[in-house]
Parts: C-alpha cells; structure tokens; sequence
C-alpha cells in the first residue's frame, strides 16, 4: 500500500510540474506595423492618387487591425475607416484614396492599431501625417 501511495504521489507532482512548465515557455506576440506609404511628414504632389500601405507582421499571429484615415482635426470625417478581425502573421492593406475635394494645404491624420492579444487588452500603435499641395 506504500508503494501505491508514493507512486501515486510522484504521479501527482509529475503533472504539477507539466501544467506549470507549459505556462512559462509560452511566447509573447510581438506586431511591428510599418507605414509603407504616405512616410510621415510627405508633401504630397498628386491629391488624386495618394496610395496607402500599411504592413502588420506578428511573431505568433494578427488578431484585429484598424486604419483609420482623416483630416487632421477632424476625427468625425473618415475617409478610411477599415477593421478587419484576421490571424494571419501577415496582413498587407493598399487603398488608393483621391484627396482632391480638401483645399491645397490640407494635412492628415492616418491612425494605424494591432491588437496584440485576442481580447485586444494590449494594442500596438502607428501614425502618420502628411499634407497635399
């Protein structure tokens, strides 16, 4: 009956340290957004044409990201709102936008979010500004 309550016993321990073990190797993710396109401080030439790339990479996976595209000052006039809810490592977004209806001088604002976690307690940040002649 010793021999059972030992072997019992180690059993135990053994998967005590097997739960504990699997919470420490697990691997923080890490997403590095890069602004490709307009580089932050552009005076942009072609109002009609401007090309937005954004590029999220995450060492495990992307869980949500969100652009968001305005004036600068004017956070009610979204001219880019995307979100999407992706798990890919990898997400590329490319929108051509026409700013020509905004006057010569015009700046604006583009406001780039990752989640980090699935419940997005942690969220990673870019942005940008750049102006049109």
């Amino acid at each position: 009956m010793k021999k059972f309550n030992l072997i019992l016993l180690l059993s135990c321990l053994s998967f005590a340290f097997i739960f504990v073990g699997c919470g420490d190797d697990e691997e923080t993710n890490q997403i590095t957004i890069t602004i490709e396109e307009p580089l932050d401080g552009a005076t942009l030439t072609d109002c009609a044409d401007v090309h937005i790339h954004v590029d999220f990479v995450a060492s495990i996976e992307n869980h949500e990201v969100e652009i968001i595209l305005h004036p600068e000052g004017d956070t009610n006039d979204e001219i880019i709102k995307y979100d999407e809810h992706e798990h890919d490592k990898e997400i590329t977004f490319e929108q051509e936008v026409d700013l020509c209806s905004y006057p010569a001088g015009t700046c604006f604002h583009l406001e780039v979010f990752a989640c980090v976690d699935h419940d997005c307690v942690e969220r990673a940040f870019a942005e940008a500004e750049f102006c049109i002649q």
